[in-house]
């Protein structure tokens, strides 16, 4: 029992460390002693594990030219290997590659058809995943993890069989099909959640336990984050609300616009652009359009009661057209008004959402619960993401070691 606590220390002290090293960036011996409490010879010891693991690099010092020399600095290893995130929507399907940082190496899109068939979407797919690899030079053994952002309620096989958008696309097995070309773990989720993943990781909502969030473009939709945790729900359906003909978020670029039929991105920038130039017509409409998305929010932020709402989407380079109706509304509806924020993470979120699941993958695999030599996961590891990224937990009645 002993030998086993004193493993779990070892192994909770190993987990602190790189966290700080992750998170800080290249830090001396001694600021890793500062930042996580445990003695000098300890965190020797700890950098010499992690170094074999193959988590750390240690970083030379340069000579100051004052007859000194500075500290060697001790940094996370990100370019082990290569993480890839797909968007896969229905007018554009985006990549980005990076390394297990988050820092992108390349990134790509293509222009697709909406009505494009479940086969040629995913050869137009596979095209692009190709090209971002042969961009950086590497063979797709040297990714990773992946994960892909689709529309509509993905199940825990990564399949949309509710409803999708897309069509054909509730028949396909998309983990199946990167798989048999991406030889690592490989995850589906909803574009909105990502979104979310992407706003909590990186953007509007870093920091904060509990979160509504509302993509506001095309279409609309919402996730929620609940003690740092995304909400999923049963079968992957959760922040769905839209569905609902009362909440009026399938019409709401409908009435944005004043015409009917599927979203039209020209269309709704010129509502957006007319109303910035004084059109009362379009002013009246973008009021109309504020008050359709706050209906929605309202509806998750009295059954969430969320410490911040953030606004992603289309919309956002026109917020301050919008956003302050929106608020107003919200205002009247909900008992407890939360903070309203607006995306800036730009057009790429969703991609960038799915590239914090792929690194939530590694994290779950490699660095929780012990750290693992600083390799490739297999296509069939079960590790699993639970919608945050907490630190290493201390072992119960353990200590740090000194």
């Amino acid at each position: 029992m002993e030998q086993r606590g004193t493993m779990q220390v070892r192994e909770y002290n190993l987990e602190r460390t790189l966290a700080a090293i992750r998170s800080t960036g290249p830090l001396t011996a001694a600021q890793i002693a500062r930042t996580t409490g445990l003695s000098r010879p300890s965190v020797t010891s700890i950098i010499g594990e992690l170094t074999a693991l193959g988590w750390i690099d240690v970083i030379e010092p340069v000579l100051d030219g004052q007859g000194g020399r500075p500290p060697q600095r001790y940094g996370f290893r990100h370019g082990a290997g290569l993480l890839l995130g797909l968007d896969i929507g229905a007018h554009r399907i985006a990549a980005l590659l990076t390394d297990l940082a988050g820092d992108v190496l390349v990134e790509d899109h293509v222009t697709v058809d909406p009505e494009l068939g479940a086969a040629a979407r995913l050869a137009a797919l596979d095209a692009l995943v190709v090209g971002v690899l042969d961009t950086h030079g590497s063979a797709p053994d040297a990714v990773w993890a992946v994960a892909a952002a689709v529309t509509g309620p993905v199940d825990a096989t990564g399949r949309t069989p509710l409803f999708s958008p897309l069509p054909g696309w509730t028949e396909v097995d998309l983990v199946g099909h990167l798989r048999r070309t991406l030889p690592c773990p490989v995850q589906v989720e909803n574009d909105v959640k990502l979104g979310l993943l992407a706003e909590h990781r990186w953007g509007a909502a870093r920091g904060a336990r509990d979160v509504v969030y509302v993509l506001a473009g095309l279409r609309t939709g919402a996730a929620a984050l609940v003690e740092g945790r995304l909400v999923r729900g049963h079968g992957g359906a959760a922040g769905e609300i839209g569905r609902l003909p009362e909440v009026r978020w399938h019409r709401a670029v409908e009435i944005l616009t004043g015409e009917e039929g599927d979203g039209d991105a020209d269309r709704t920038r010129a509502t957006f652009e007319a109303a910035r130039r004084g059109d009362a017509d379009a002013r009246t409409r973008v009021r109309s359009y504020a008050r359709a998305v706050a209906t929605g929010a309202s509806a998750l932020v009295l059954m969430l009661d969320p410490e911040v709402v953030v606004l992603g989407g289309g919309s956002v380079p026109w917020a301050d057209l919008w956003v302050p109706e929106f608020s107003a509304s919200l205002g009247r509806s909900v008992i407890r008004m939360p903070a309203v924020t607006v995306s800036t993470l730009g057009g790429d979120h969703v991609a960038r959402g799915a590239i914090r699941l792929a690194q939530q993958r590694i994290e779950s695999s490699h660095l929780t619960g012990g750290v693992r030599p600083a390799r490739r996961p297999p296509a069939d590891d079960d590790g699993s993401d639970d919608g945050s990224a907490a630190p290493p937990r201390r072992p119960s009645g353990a200590t740090p070691a000194t």
